[in-house]
């Protein structure tokens, strides 16, 4: 059993700082450590005065308990937030802009006919701007169209032409009210730039990663170390994790990588994206970290059916395990009713809390007594000693 835990977490795209990620993690492994009954105290851990980073990793200390063990956690939280809101920051236009360069990007260079090939699913999600943009275009001319039609004059043709730009402007506030159509073209544009390298304030960040992953990892005296990431938070981690191993950090302790609701196929899939690709390779062939890759069938934003290492042609070294998630089993059926259609919530699933025993449970994989390998024999985290043993017995 683990009695120490250091878990870096990165969270995934979402304009929202780190201690937001932090205290949605603390509301949702407290709903969580209910389902399973189980005793859960988290406290902010208060950094040092004056530190110059400090901001960038807030950390918390997790003790989970019951009856025969006890597991205490130290989460950090690896801050990127801030760079998604500088994306944010920008003018409508040039959001729009850069993300419909960054779409031609992925489409120029066969990037998402490798979509297809690895998990067709995520065309859908590489599609939906595209054809919201065209769906615009499209009622906005038709508008122009049929308003220079019926009233076949010069004045005609202007009110069609303000009409038919009023009606796309409609539907794109429309796309963004409800499916947060800038926040996905802020993804791609960023996605792009970390491919291809293109925006210093992000390597710069990914460096800043690295020295504390390897400085907290060097101090510590955990049973196991997690790197855990969401959705492309992992693009960041397999970096970060992969440069501070560059150095004479040891490997000999459990080291493991949990990915969830990934999407690193995302950008190590782009030609240009060279140095992702290689820090996928030396983690499983020169480091062997263990890996666990967490998919689920209907979310549209991961890349489900993939292997974080055979999808990009790597088949030696330590093959990361995948297992599926079924949200289904997660929530209640009106949860689930409810959530289902929208897929940036079935995407944040993957780290919010669940709603009844079952086999996934991204809190109690970290805050757990098992060890995360476990998980990827186990199948489930509802076993001994987290869960009863059968019938009153011992738990292993």
């Amino acid at each position: 059993m683990i009695e120490k835990r250091l878990v870096f977490m990165f969270p995934g795209f979402e304009p929202m700082l780190a201690l937001a990620h932090m205290e949605r993690f603390r509301r949702a492994a407290d709903r969580s450590a209910i389902v399973w009954e189980a005793d859960l105290r988290l406290d902010h851990v208060e950094q040092s005065a004056g530190a110059p980073h400090d901001t960038l990793f807030p950390s918390l200390h997790a003790t989970l308990s019951r009856a025969g063990w006890r597991t205490e956690t130290e989460l950090v939280f690896c801050e990127w937030g801030d760079l998604i809101l500088a994306y944010a920051a920008r003018p409508a236009v040039e959001r729009l802009s850069t993300g419909l360069v960054a779409l031609t990007d992925f489409l120029v260079t066969g990037t998402f006919f490798r979509y297809c090939r690895v998990s067709w699913r995520y065309a859908f999600f590489f599609a939906f701007p595209i054809a919201v943009m065209t769906a615009a275009i499209l009622i906005g001319w038709l508008v122009h169209a049929v308003l220079t039609a019926l009233l076949s004059s010069l004045a005609g043709s202007a009110i069609g032409f303000v009409l038919g730009f009023a009606a796309a402007l409609a539907l794109l506030f429309l796309a963004e009210r409800r499916w947060h159509l800038l926040t996905a073209m802020d993804d791609w544009a960023l996605a792009r730039d970390l491919c291809r390298e293109g925006n210093p304030a992000l390597s710069a960040r990914i460096a800043r990663q690295a020295e504390e992953i390897a400085a907290r990892a060097a101090a510590s005296d955990a049973d196991e170390i997690v790197v855990a990431a969401h959705s492309l938070g992992a693009s960041f981690a397999v970096l970060a994790l992969d440069r501070a191993l560059s150095g004479d950090l040891k490997t000999d302790r459990r080291w493991h990588i949990l990915t969830v609701g990934s999407s690193l196929m995302k950008t190590a899939l782009h030609p240009a994206a060279k140095t992702q690709r290689a820090a996928v390779r030396r983690l499983v062939t020169e480091h062997r970290i263990a890996w666990t890759d967490c998919q689920g069938l209907s979310d549209p934003i991961n890349f489900y059916n993939s292997n974080p290492t055979t999808s990009l042609g790597i088949r030696e070294g330590r093959i990361p395990a995948v297992v599926r998630v079924h949200f289904r089993r997660l929530v209640s059926p009106q949860t689930y009713r409810r959530i289902k259609r929208d897929f940036f919530r079935l995407h944040r699933q993957f780290v919010l809390a669940v709603e009844r025993r079952c086999p996934y449970s991204f809190h109690m994989l970290l805050l757990g007594p098992r060890p995360v390998a476990d998980f990827a024999e186990t199948r489930t985290v509802d076993v001994p000693p987290l869960a009863p043993a059968p019938c009153g017995g011992a738990a292993p």
